[in-house]
């Protein structure tokens, strides 16, 4: 006999429904191409497949069952986040989360823009200031899908 503070079994889907982001077509794919670049078959757009979340009964995902890839991104999170508000002007942020481009680009403007009364400097330090508070705010699996998934750059 269950008592009441039991947790349900679990039981893994064998497929997970989702839309095309391009044609909003309701696909249903397996387990374990979650997290992989899918193709629709109707529109042929090409998008990643989001991972599935595991939540508690509260709702928050427990980190044991995060996903060991969603684990090891979000670990640069808080790295990345403190040097965004400490550090920002020089870009090491996009450093920590693999954007070099980017973090170049930040640090060039940085260093060259203290010949213009250093006002690129101050604009590069707010931009690290803003993303660093973004970074923390999120959680990780906003974390992995917009800076590991999407690739996003700024913001």
């Amino acid at each position: 006999m269950a008592s009441y503070d039991e947790p349900p079994p679990r039981v893994r889907p064998s497929s997970l429904e989702l839309n095309c982001p391009y044609c909003q077509a309701r696909l249903s794919i397996s387990p374990s191409h979650a997290g992989a670049a899918t193709i629709c078959p109707l529109c042929r757009g090409k998008f990643q497949a989001p991972l599935p979340m595991a939540r508690s009964p509260l709702g928050a995902p427990h980190y044991a069952e995060q996903d060991p890839l969603v684990r090891e991104f979000a670990s640069k999170k808080i790295p990345a986040g403190v040097c965004g508000i400490v550090l920002g002007a020089l870009g090491v942020h996009k450093f920590i989360l693999g954007f070099v481009g980017t973090g170049i680009l930040m640090l060039l403007v940085s260093v060259f823009g203290v010949c213009l009364y250093a006002l690129p400097t101050m604009l590069m330090g707010t931009i690290g200031l803003v993303e660093g508070i973004i970074y923390l705010t999120k959680s990780d699996e906003e974390f992995y899908r917009s800076y590991a998934i999407e690739r996003r750059n700024w913001f």
